[in-house]
């Protein structure tokens, strides 16, 4: 059985792009192994942090939206919390039952209209 996940992680920026991405890549396959899903993904890049996490003072965020089996969500976020280049991380239980496709369609859907509202807010400050 499979649940929907909103989840954040927050790496460590000094590391080099492909170091993160890999690094990245290590937990997407974790989480997402025997039937998990990424619905929706967005990399934020680096960004200064409100405040210094582990003597650092840039993290490069990535947000997900994904399918996963509860096992597999569990081993990923003990792994997370020994790395030392994973400065933190967040997953929210959004559904223990989830519609895959109904969902991807459902996003997909938001994100056209959250592109039609920045659209149109470019257009009224012009």
């Amino acid at each position: 059985m499979v649940r929907e996940y909103e989840f954040t992680v927050i790496a460590n920026a000094q590391l080099p792009e492909a170091e993160v991405a890999t690094l990245i890549e290590k937990y997407e396959a974790i989480m997402l192994s025997e039937g998990g899903e990424v619905l929706r993904k967005n990399v934020w890049g680096s960004k200064k942090l409100a405040f210094p996490i582990k003597s650092q003072f840039r993290g490069f965020y990535v947000s997900y939206d994904l399918v996963a089996k509860p096992e597999h969500m569990k081993e990923a976020e003990r792994l997370m919390r020994i790395d030392d280049n994973i400065l933190r991380y967040l997953s929210v239980l959004l559904d223990k039952e989830v519609d895959v496709a109904a969902r991807k369609e459902e996003l997909i859907v938001l994100e056209a209209e959250a592109a039609k509202r920045i659209a149109q807010a470019a257009a009224n400050n012009n």
